[in-house]
């Protein structure tokens, strides 16, 4: 799994996204971000029914973008779903 510094560090968009995701979503912390990040990918990866039929490489990488578009979209309102669902 691609890690949010991963993502920071590659520039771009991807670090935009990282930096309004422990911004503007977590209040600047990290470790939270972090935590929350992984847990949003391993959720879509242990629950989108339409990785079921794809090799687990690809299954993996769908999962981050799926993670990734939720992310982005409710980061941006400075939410965040794993907060709300605690």
């Amino acid at each position: 799994m691609t890690s949010l510094k991963e993502l920071y560090d590659r520039g771009g968009e991807e670090k935009h996204f990282a930096e309004e995701f422990v911004q503007l979503a977590h209040a600047g912390n990290w470790d939270l971000a972090k935590d929350h990040w992984t847990r949003t990918v391993q959720y879509f990866a242990d629950n989108a029914l339409e990785l079921e039929q794809l090799p687990p490489k690809r299954a993996w990488q769908r999962a981050e973008e799926l993670a990734l578009s939720l992310c982005k979209t409710v980061a941006q309102d400075g939410k965040c779903w794993a907060c709300a669902v605690g």
